[in-house]
């Protein structure tokens, strides 16, 4: 069941153990990486759990009003607690709101299925109210959470939930995925390692021309040192307005940097970058370890910068000047 979702075998058998069980836990909590299927198994666990024939097949009125590849989540029995469009957090008014739903009886199905998608973005405020779902339990729902960050839910909703880890999948199976998405066997063997495992990330990585970026961020590594810095970002072309551009480039450099210590402390059977080994065994020469581990380092906190919105142009130019520093001592 569920073949459509990569690896979790063991979270897929007790979910259908699950709908086999007359007496079942009223809360679970998905918690795992991002990009590691959660969000798609909690969606196809909820569509077969509300399924009319109980086999989520898209063959009853049930299915049809529950379809997630269409963007139809029109069912009278589902319903979807996630941050708006236009903030971070789950709002405690958004909580209310489901409290006030768990009023009412199941219409079409004999369950109702709440799924939480962002659990761990719930406000203090959000969080607490929801807490109060969890100690009284409506009859007949069952409520997902989907978490990255497990430890920033509340002790007290942790102890009410019955916790399913994800965990990364074989890389052979993520590269399999990818070949069948027209990439050549060398750039799959690529994107599934510097994944490390989450199909998701991998797809994504391949949809945002991961490879042009690194390209990219490896003409950065090679014109280190930089002779007049000032003069070098004014002419490279740096991501500048695109959150999502600039957070791949850093990744980019990332993952070279990372490659290149591995190969100066010859641990290259670990290597990301498999196709670029030689180029980076070279340029890898010319640093030493400490210099490396700085570099990353200052990767880390634009990184962390620009997820928390700072500024595109001044993140990455003040963390090229860093490392440029680095590379010149």
């Amino acid at each position: 069941m569920w073949d459509s979702i990569l690896g979790h075998e063991q979270n897929k058998d007790f979910l259908i153990k699950f709908l086999q069980a007359e007496s079942r836990p009223h809360a679970l909590l998905f918690c795992g990486e991002e990009g590691l299927g959660k969000r798609a198994l909690a969606q196809q666990f909820a569509k077969t759990l509300l399924c009319l024939h109980t086999d989520g097949v898209d063959n009853c009125e049930s299915c049809r009003l529950l379809n997630f590849a269409d963007g139809n989540i029109s069912h009278p029995d589902f319903l979807l607690l996630a941050p708006e469009e236009d903030s971070r957090n789950i709002k405690i008014e958004q909580v209310k709101e489901i409290i006030r739903q768990s009023a009412f009886a199941p219409v079409l199905a004999k369950n109702k299925v709440c799924i939480v998608d962002g659990a761990d973005k719930m406000t203090a405020d959000a969080a607490n109210s929801f807490l109060k779902l969890l100690e009284e339990p409506p009859q007949g729902w069952v409520i997902i959470l989907i978490a990255t960050a497990e430890n920033a839910l509340l002790p007290t909703i942790l102890s009410r939930v019955v916790r399913l880890r994800f965990n990364p999948v074989d890389v052979s199976l993520v590269r399999e995925v990818l070949k069948k998405r027209q990439l050549t066997e060398q750039e799959a063997d690529v994107l599934a390692r510097v994944s490390e495992g989450s199909v998701g990330t991998a797809l994504a990585l391949s949809e945002q021309q991961f490879f042009a970026c690194r390209k990219q961020a490896l003409a950065l590594i090679e014109a280190l040192p930089l002779p007049q810095a000032f003069n070098y970002l004014a002419t490279f072309n740096l991501p500048d307005k695109d959150y999502t551009q600039a957070q791949l480039f850093v990744k980019a450099l990332q993952v070279l940097l990372r490659d290149m210590l591995l190969l100066k402390v010859a641990a290259s059977a670990d290597l990301y970058n498999t196709d670029l080994s030689a180029e980076l065994q070279e340029l890898a020469a010319g640093w030493q370890p400490r210099q490396l581990r700085g570099a990353l380092r200052e990767i880390d906190n634009a990184y962390k910068a620009l997820t928390e919105s700072a500024g595109i142009k001044l993140t990455l130019e003040a963390m090229v000047l860093q490392i440029d520093m680095l590379r010149k001592e």
